[in-house]
């Protein structure tokens, strides 16, 4: 019998996993990949939360192919336009890439506090364009 009921519970700890990290938003050290024409613009985000004092840095001495490239950083958005923002509340911070040259460019973001202290759950996020 104890053979059985532990049978059930892996599979339902392995779904919980899931939901959680599916929650918990951007994975440490998470890579994401795109391929631009030379002039267009990308947005992207990162999950975050205004409300803690914690954002999303671009890492220039770790990343390459910069001369490629212009970044904005466009700040957290504000939520949703129907509803005022909660305090706690998660959000997503935006950045801006525009291709200027034809190369790649590997970029490097950090999640840090209002201290300089990098956070755990969200460590860094590596972003690869292609320019062409």
């Amino acid at each position: 019998m104890k053979q059985k009921h532990l049978l059930t519970r892996v599979p339902m700890l392995a779904l919980l996993c899931l939901i959680a990290m599916a929650i918990g938003g951007s994975v440490a050290d998470a890579k994401t990949k795109r391929s631009l024409r030379l002039g267009n613009t990308w947005e992207f985000q990162f999950e975050g939360n205004p409300s803690t004092g914690y954002t999303w840095q671009f890492d220039a001495a770790a990343s390459d192919g910069l001369d490629l490239i212009k970044l904005q950083s466009l700040g957290y958005a504000s939520g949703r336009k129907k509803r005022p923002a909660v305090v706690g509340a998660p959000a997503p911070f935006l950045f801006r890439i525009t291709c200027l040259k034809p190369g790649s460019a590997d970029l490097w973001f950090h999640y840090v506090g209002p201290t300089g202290k990098r956070s755990r759950k969200f460590d860094r996020h590596e972003v690869w364009v292609r320019c062409d």
